[in-house]
């Protein structure tokens, strides 16, 4: 549609000629998607965003003082502030030097949006479009409110990434498909990792007619890896070093590990000896000793490993034919064997592995002494995860939409389990929280990283409390 010369689109609409705009360009080192073979994503205020984008706002940081719980050392930060001044802030000290990024935004269901965008002219070209001059929003604008918050953090974040770094965003029904677009745009399809469904409760809701238990994480990386992105015996010595983002392996399920036969090299499972496909010197007769019974491969497949060194493994007393001795061959597989290369991580997040909404709550509630003066923080098991299968010990962790706090927590609890010295800067706004004792989300932020770091009396994991002075005040 043409408003004074100008195109004004339903966001919805995917652009695929070019020639439609032939005036317009975005901003900031961003191509324009009708650039980059006809693909992307069009709303009413997205080039005023992208243009005010380019001017960094001017001010400081502000230290409030030394908490008094910062025994040692202090590495981590916890910032008070507009988040999207406070990324243009720490660009030049951090660009390319952060391994993982979560953030916890605005779910934009239309309640409580505390994010207004300054491109009403924009908006109200697109409602005087739709034929909507009242002053109730309606989906699409609502729908651009949202993205005009989201996608200037989201293009500064990515710059603080380091190539090897990810970012994890969680979100909702209302707005995971348009989150997928404007993330494709800015990483890169390619450099899309996951969507990691979460089970955010696991009571069954009677007051409707389809009860939602989930809730999404979406990941991108900086740079995906294109090969090797499983840790293995063979590459372990490299991996680390090998460009690009790739998935961790996660913690190990050692239930499935038992000893029954007091085996001192530990627990121990069965795995099949078979392996894929058929491969020269991997195809010969198994006799099981207890039975009498010759077993081959099954069909298309093959033993995996050749015959003297299954003669090496049943010296060993590692191949067995099945807990009773009378079926086909398997191999004894030890804890310990597999521990330092985990298990391949699910994207199907279990509520009661990672925590619900409700355990969320009931962590807070700990904390603090009954009480739960912030809504639906997340589960600190669930950050825990994606700290586990994104970044190593010494790695640099930002939420800058930090709430509660709950990653400060789940980066301090890893540390003191793994003795590690992962770092976290946390960035909150002053938001109202309408508790008298801590009146805004940032003073609760604080206070919850106090008293994680005084419950489990750690030493060296203090914060930098500091608050962004826009110039001028």
């Amino acid at each position: 549609m043409d408003m004074d010369g100008a195109a004004v689109l339903d966001f919805y609409y995917r652009p695929s000629n070019k020639n439609d705009f032939a005036n317009s360009q975005t901003g900031f080192s961003l191509n324009d998607p009708r650039d980059n073979g006809g693909f992307g994503l069009y709303w009413p205020g997205k080039e005023a965003m992208l243009a005010e984008l380019a001017r960094v706002p001017a001010g400081r940081l502000e230290r409030l003082g030394r908490p008094p719980l910062t025994s040692g050392a202090a590495p981590h930060r916890i910032i008070e502030g507009d988040n999207l001044a406070v990324l243009h802030h720490l660009q030049p000290e951090l660009r390319g030097q952060v391994k993982m990024i979560y953030i916890d935004p605005p779910y934009n269901t239309g309640r409580g949006f505390l994010y207004p965008d300054n491109y009403r002219h924009s908006v109200a070209a697109y409602l005087a479009l739709a034929g909507d001059t009242g002053e109730n929003d309606d989906s699409g604008r609502l729908h651009a409110r949202w993205l005009n918050m989201m996608y200037p953090r989201l293009l500064l974040a990515r710059e603080l990434l380091r190539d090897d770094g990810v970012l994890f965003v969680s979100i909702d029904d209302h707005e995971v498909h348009t989150l997928r677009m404007i993330l494709d745009e800015i990483f890169g399809p390619d450099n899309f990792v996951a969507t990691f469904p979460w089970q955010s409760r696991t009571s069954r809701q009677n007051d409707t007619d389809l009860s939602v238990q989930h809730e999404y994480v979406l990941a991108y990386a900086r740079v995906r890896r294109r090969q090797q992105r499983r840790l293995t015996a063979s590459n372990q010595d490299v991996w680390d070093r090998l460009p690009g983002f790739a998935v961790r392996p996660g913690p190990l399920i050692d239930e499935r590990y038992s000893n029954p036969d007091d085996d001192p090299r530990g627990p121990w499972k069965l795995d099949p000896f078979d392996a894929p496909n058929r491969r020269p010197g991997l195809t010969y007769a198994i006799t099981n000793p207890n039975t009498g019974e010759t077993f081959w491969p099954p069909e298309g497949r093959c033993w995996r490993t050749g015959e003297d060194r299954f003669k090496e493994l049943n010296g060993q007393g590692r191949i067995l034919f099945g807990r009773r001795g009378r079926g086909r061959p398997q191999l004894k597989v030890f804890l310990r064997e597999k521990a330092p290369f985990g298990e391949v991580p699910v994207t199907w997040l279990d509520g009661h592995r990672y925590g619900t909404a409700r355990s969320g709550t009931q962590e807070l509630q700990a904390l603090f002494g009954g009480q739960a003066p912030f809504s639906y923080p997340k589960p600190t098991r669930l950050i825990r995860f994606l700290l586990e299968i994104a970044t190593g010990p010494r790695d640099l962790v930002l939420d800058f939409f930090a709430g509660s706090g709950t990653t400060g927590q789940a980066v301090l609890e890893l540390n003191r389990d793994q003795r590690s010295r992962r770092r976290f800067v946390l960035v909150q706004g002053s938001e109202p929280t309408g508790d008298a004792r801590w009146p805004t989300i940032a003073e609760l932020t604080r206070e919850r990283v106090r008293r994680v770091l005084e419950r489990d009396a750690l030493v060296n994991q203090g914060f930098r409390a500091l608050r962004w002075v826009p110039r001028g005040r």
